[in-house]
């Protein structure tokens, strides 16, 4: 019996959610929908992305709320209305998989996990952790290569060249109705899911530092671009993170990330775009490097529907999100107050 899927706004990331998701067997995709008092550009957007993926489109957002015809709702709106939206689907019954951030307050991360618990129903969040670097540096860990963690240094950068083609509409990263925030609500949590999976251990506290350093756009809707995030885990571990929207990344793919683990007897080195294939020609080398956040995207929604037809969670959900979430706000918090915000 195949997993019947409806996509509950279609404006962010949707695309490649119902490439990868249509492309599955075991998937039947019901349709896309959004609400009949969203703005007209959304509307437009959302029925846009379903006639691309040749999904049929509808404005009866009760259909794809209905238990009887869908089995997981996917969540793909501005991100100030991931959590509400979220929401609808678990009161009615019905599991749900939420672009990321899930929620662009704490409060609404908290709501989520309380409606999951009183339900009893699943809310995954699209996150990194099943990246192939990641997923070989934690084995690396558990083998014991590296030792003990002890700091963790990871820079995730987003490049400017490629917003047009990696960003549907700018508004959704810097407009904060829409977006929630800047670039820290935007990336932080992909870092910080990073150190929490190859640490396992819980942040402290949190020291930030933000700046508009290169967007005009970012300045005209007065959100950071850039980010240095200093953390303090349990047993004395440390990580830094730093992360932002640059003019040009060091990669070759819109989104580009690489980490240090530093352990007690060794460290390790894991960068998204490693490895790759260079091929050298009379105009040079050209390196040949899988999308990283493609792939992790790839593997997780393939996760999602494995642990949804075997009766399963996903090993990612919204209470390892909500986690984040608290981060990112310490986050917010400590550059509003200048100092180091410990989290409970």
């Amino acid at each position: 019996m195949a997993l019947r899927i409806g996509v509950l706004s279609a404006v962010r990331h949707a695309a490649d959610y119902l490439r990868i998701l249509g492309a599955d067997d075991r998937v039947e995709l019901v349709a896309v929908a959004e609400e009949p008092s969203a703005p007209d550009w959304v509307r437009a957007d959302s029925r846009a992305a379903a006639d691309r993926a040749g999904v049929r489109y509808t404005e009866d957002v009760g259909e794809v709320l209905d238990p009887s015809l869908v089995d997981l709702v996917v969540v793909c709106g501005a991100p100030t209305r991931h959590a509400r939206l979220a929401l609808a689907a678990l009161l009615a019954g019905i599991d749900v998989l939420v672009d990321k951030p899930v929620a662009t307050t704490l409060d609404d991360a908290d709501a989520l996990v309380t409606a999951t618990e009183r339900t009893g129903r699943v809310c995954a969040v699209v996150n990194r952790t099943h990246a192939p670097a990641l997923r070989r540096a934690r084995a690396w860990v558990d083998a014991g290569h590296v030792g003990l963690p002890r700091h963790v240094d990871m820079e995730l950068l987003a490049s400017g060249t490629h917003v047009a083609t990696s960003v549907e509409r700018p508004e959704l990263v810097v407009d904060p109705a829409l977006s929630g925030g800047g670039e820290v609500l935007n990336f932080l949590g992909y870092c910080t899911d990073a150190v929490a999976f190859l640490t396992g251990l819980p942040v402290r506290e949190v020291h930030a530092f933000t700046g508009v350093l290169f967007s005009d756009l970012h300045a005209a809707h007065d959100v950071e671009d850039s980010a240095v995030v200093s953390l303090l885990l349990d047993r004395g571990v440390t990580a830094t993170i730093t992360l932002g929207r640059v003019p040009y990344a060091p990669g070759t793919t819109p989104t580009t990330s690489s980490l240090r683990l530093i352990g007690s007897h060794g460290h390790a080195v894991a960068d998204d775009d490693k490895p790759a294939v260079d091929v050298f020609g009379p105009d040079g080398a050209t390196a040949l490097v899988a999308d990283a956040g493609q792939v992790a995207l790839e593997l997780y929604l393939g996760h999602v529907v494995d642990a949804l037809v075997a009766g399963e969670v996903p090993d990612y959900t919204v209470h390892d999100a909500r986690q984040s979430i608290a981060v990112i706000d310490a986050a917010y918090r400590s550059v509003e107050t200048g100092d180091v915000v410990t989290l409970h």
